[in-house]
């Protein structure tokens, strides 16, 4: 049988002043979408857009997948107009549409540094602090899609980047194999769906995992983005 996420112990202790995946994603999508509700050059049915894309925003891989009939049928319109909408955010900065194979279209809010500060106001921007220079020692094998443009370091809000993180790039395996053991039985597989969509997500939960800071929200995140996502063909 199969173990549940939400069966499991929490990661983040009852009372703990860490903060999850879950809360960070919380205040980085509300400083959006305030961004968005303020800009005047910016119309009505595009903010209510934008609503949608955090109200389905996934904590761990920082993006939606909602389907254009979906989101038409909520707001009364056609898919054109749903598309058209999109399209406006991400001419005005803030948001990456892709699509995969199959047709379907992921939403990706781009953030801002100063969205994860918790202490400086939104009129100061921050620096983001040099990468790790340990050597990735992932498990997986198959980190086909490092830091993407789409989820990229600055603009999918990987902030873990903290002096203060206990995480070793190094280390990778270890975290990989603690996560997969959270996730369940096919908790690799869960993992490795993720890092070849996009291996930053992976990196963020191991992050995440070394500094306490992971729950049962993240692991059914992880395991819901992981299971719309089709598995990529090797070449033979």
């Amino acid at each position: 049988m199969k173990s549940s996420p939400a069966q499991r112990v929490n990661v983040v202790d009852a009372g703990s002043d860490k903060e999850s995946l879950n809360e960070r994603a919380n205040r980085l999508k509300h400083r959006w979408l305030k961004r968005v509700m303020y800009d005047c050059a910016t119309g009505s049915s595009e903010k209510c857009f934008a609503y949608i894309v955090i109200d389905r925003l996934n904590c761990v891989t920082l993006d939606c997948w909602p389907s254009q009939k979906t989101i038409a049928d909520q707001f009364g319109c056609s898919t054109k107009t749903v598309h058209r909408m999109a399209c406006a955010l991400e001419r005005r900065g803030y948001l990456r549409i892709s699509r995969n194979t199959h047709g379907s279209y992921r939403y990706a809010p781009v953030f801002l540094p100063e969205d994860e500060d918790k202490s400086v106001s939104a009129s100061r921007q921050t620096c983001p602090l040099p990468p790790d220079k340990n050597v990735d020692q992932s498990s997986l094998g198959i980190l086909t899609n490092q830091s993407s443009p789409r989820l990229g370091h600055r603009e999918a809000g990987n902030v873990q980047t903290n002096a203060a993180s206990k995480y070793e790039r190094r280390q990778r395996g270890s975290y990989e194999a603690e996560l997969a053991k959270l996730l369940g039985n096919d908790g690799f597989e869960i993992l490795g769906r993720l890092s070849e969509h996009d291996d930053v997500n992976v990196e963020r939960l191991c992050r995440a995992y070394a500094d306490g800071e992971l729950g049962s929200r993240e692991l059914i995140a992880a395991r819901l983005a992981a299971e719309q996502l089709p598995r990529k063909r090797r070449p033979t």
